[in-house]
């Protein structure tokens, strides 16, 4: 008897376990009693919830909000930092904070050495769509047709069901009275002039009326502008472009320049879905301890591409979109997006260059780091786009036609190989790396280090070329660029290239790394 009483304690002491940085769990004997129900249930990154529930336990304590990335069973959990509440004398709390962007992260409340239940945590994409008023709202990628002659009107909806996540059916919320901006594309580089404003309705659309009906081509999206009233911290989002055709020539021109592309086959598209992604591969900047990081841009709740990074000695800079065709930037799940068109199915619409370009922080020397991911949801078998991730000189008096540029990663959907490299005056030096897997089954970790003697490429980690050469070292303050790379009005195969973090470290920290793979050089002509 004595002995199986010593190996009933034994057992009931292996079931008490810590949930994080030591708060014990209760005993699994009995149910816990701690709660945590969080509402509204639907919701966007950055919108105020209210957080209630119980730790269980009677009295008056400092609590700490925690996270994890990961699985809630032996996972590792994190403090919110800057955070601050406390429990009432019976335990029970409620308190109000913004929810987070990313997709099945989890959250609990700890304090007094007892943890809630995780609550899981899955925000909805902000996203508009737009049209011209009395049409069918944009969700293809096809241009509106109008009459010539007369005035016409925009209408939005801030409301539109996330069709990227098709299972997921319920509307966004309404934010009533969210100022609302009608832009038009203006030049050949993809920049927006402000022409009007509203704010949203209570049924969540916005109208833009009196539009010239001149003839010709307009392109027009709309931002639904920041939102930080009522304990709200939501950044601005915008629409993917709309092109609206005036006039008979008007249409029949942008049929004749916008020639369709190789149309891809049900089977390639069953082949090309989204794919489980697995973990994050290494980073150059832990494996060669760069840190502390100079910024470090974490889209985690509501940010804006207006917003500072989240991280870094250094909390200034922000990010610039550009589109020459059917695409936009903008945030999923967690990190910057680039697409090209709205994830509507296969078919046309897929056309241009969209870039996101970080303004307010280059260096001239240091070392910039990102992680790649591509999804492909539905076509194969057309045109590519190419995915790029590069430093270009951060003021445009340094350009001098792309002369200086340094390529970071330039990648294919469907294909292993990355290819990097950097021009000075007539001079190239390329290289080019194998993955072990596609960029459509996981990230790529890409970085480079540039002092004043070298430059070095790294992928997941891992040094794959340096250029020893002062020849090749831009010289100039730097900055990073990330681009789906179309071919004019030619059709494309529908992408999203996404960012899930951006950061950059001083050429001073860890240790200088010289790969024994040295880039080819090549004679080419003069950039311009």
């Amino acid at each position: 008897m004595k002995t199986a009483l010593l190996g009933i304690a034994a057992l009931l002491a292996g079931l008490v376990t810590t949930i994080g940085p030591s708060v014990p769990v209760a005993t699994a004997a009995r149910p816990h009693p701690a709660r945590l129900d969080v509402s509204p249930g639907v919701y966007v990154g950055g919108q105020r919830l209210t957080w209630t529930g119980t730790l269980g336990r009677r009295g008056v304590r400092p609590l700490q909000l925690q996270f994890n990335m990961g699985s809630v069973v032996g996972g590792v959990w994190d403090t919110v930092e800057g955070f601050h509440a406390k429990s009432r004398a019976d335990g029970s709390f409620s308190f109000h904070y913004q929810a987070p962007s990313m997709f099945g992260i989890s959250y609990r409340v700890v304090g007094g050495g007892r943890a809630t239940p995780a609550h899981t945590f899955s925000a909805k994409t902000q996203d508009l769509t737009i049209g011209v008023t009395g049409q069918a709202l944009s969700t293809t990628g096809l241009p509106a047709l109008v009459a010539a002659g007369e005035p016409y009107g925009i209408t939005v909806d801030t409301t539109p069901d996330d069709l990227v996540r098709a299972s997921d059916s319920a509307d966004l919320p309404v934010f009533r009275g969210r100022h609302l901006t009608l832009q038009k594309r203006v030049g050949k580089a993809g920049r927006w002039r402000t022409v009007a404003h509203a704010k949203v309705r209570s049924d969540g659309s916005g109208r833009f009326t009196g539009l010239p009906g001149r003839a010709g081509t307009t392109v027009y999206r709309v931002r639904a502008e920041d939102y930080t009233v009522r304990g709200n911290r939501i950044g601005w989002t915008q629409s993917f472009p709309l092109y609206v055709l005036v006039g008979q020539h008007a249409q029949e021109s942008y049929a004749v320049s916008h020639p369709p592309g190789r149309r891809a086959s049900t089977a390639a598209a069953r082949t090309t879905t989204t794919p489980r992604l697995g973990a994050q591969p290494q980073t150059a900047s832990q494996a060669h301890a760069w840190y502390p990081s100079v910024f470090d841009f974490a889209w985690e709740y509501g940010q804006s591409l207006s917003s500072p990074p989240s991280r870094g000695t250094d909390l200034h800079g922000s990010w610039v979109d550009r589109s020459t065709g059917t695409g936009r930037v903008a945030k999923y799940n967690g990190g910057l997006d680039l697409e090209s068109k709205r994830y509507s199915g296969p078919g046309p619409g897929d056309f241009g260059t969209t870039t996101a370009t970080m303004t307010g922080n280059a260096m001239t020397s240091g070392r910039w780091e990102t992680s790649l991911r591509i999804r492909n949801a539905f076509e194969r078998g057309g045109n590519a786009y190419q995915v790029l991730a590069e430093l270009v000189p951060a003021k445009a008096s340094d350009y001098d036609c792309g002369a200086h540029n340094v390529t970071i990663a330039s990648i294919s959907p469907f294909s292993r190989q990355v290819h990097y490299g950097v021009r000075s005056g007539r001079t190239t030096w390329s290289g080019t790396a194998r993955a072990r897997y596609t960029p459509l089954a996981n990230a790529y970790n890409v970085a480079v280090e540039v002092t004043g003697d070298h430059l070095t490429w790294f992928l997941n980690g891992a040094a794959v070329g340096s250029v020893v050469d002062r020849d090749a070292v831009p010289g100039v303050p730097m900055t990073l660029r990330l681009s789906l790379l179309g071919d004019g009005d030619e059709e494309m195969d529908q992408t999203s290239l996404i960012s899930d973090w951006q950061r950059g470290f001083p050429a001073s920290t860890g240790q200088a790394t010289v790969s024994s793979k040295h880039l080819a050089s090549k004679r080419v002509p003069a950039a311009c």
